[in-house]
């Protein structure tokens, strides 16, 4: 084989290694990604249901649907999205106020959003909740990780870590 082939097959290879890499490291990211969009189709649909066709306020449709899909949520993440890393220390019911606690909080900005863009600026429904769930996600996201997986160590106590693995490492 010449060279340029060689090198060809030896980037694609490179490539295919640092994707799969990427893939493996932010693996609870992506999934939480899928089951995220599960969720925000769930209140997305249940919203649209009780505001739309059943013409509830908005605040009791957001609340409503908030609470459905967090539900789900709580069991997506529990049982699918973060299975690495994870906290055994405490129960599921710990696990769950915690969880809710932290979406409760989120739920404010979530009610906020919908309000805003549906009473005063007078969007449409499905492009604002849609809008609102991005934005909500995101910060869902940071938070549900702290529910489920294992504190990490501080940046400091990681360097002192890898400081000592390599000091055992130097020894032998």
């Amino acid at each position: 084989m010449d060279k340029k082939k060689q090198a060809v097959v030896s980037d694609e290879a490179n490539i295919r290694k640092l994707g799969e890499k990427l893939v493996k490291r932010h693996r609870n990211l992506w999934v939480y990604m899928i089951f995220g969009f599960v969720a925000a189709l769930i209140n997305t649909v249940a919203f649209m249901v009780l505001h739309q066709w059943w013409h509830s306020a908005v605040v009791i449709s957001n609340t409503i649907a908030f609470i459905i899909s967090n539900l789900a949520s709580f069991f997506f993440n529990q049982k699918a999205v973060f299975i690495n890393n994870v906290d055994h220390e405490h129960t599921t019911w710990h696990k769950l106020i915690i969880f809710f606690t932290y979406r409760i909080i989120s739920l404010i900005p979530d009610t906020l959003i919908m309000l805003v863009g549906l009473s005063w600026l007078h969007l449409n429904a499905l492009l604002v909740k849609i809008i609102d769930q991005v934005l909500v996600g995101i910060f869902n996201y940071l938070t549900t990780r702290s529910v489920f997986q294992k504190q990490e160590h501080t940046m400091i106590e990681r360097a002192k870590m890898r400081l000592h693995e390599h000091q055992k490492n130097i020894k032998k």
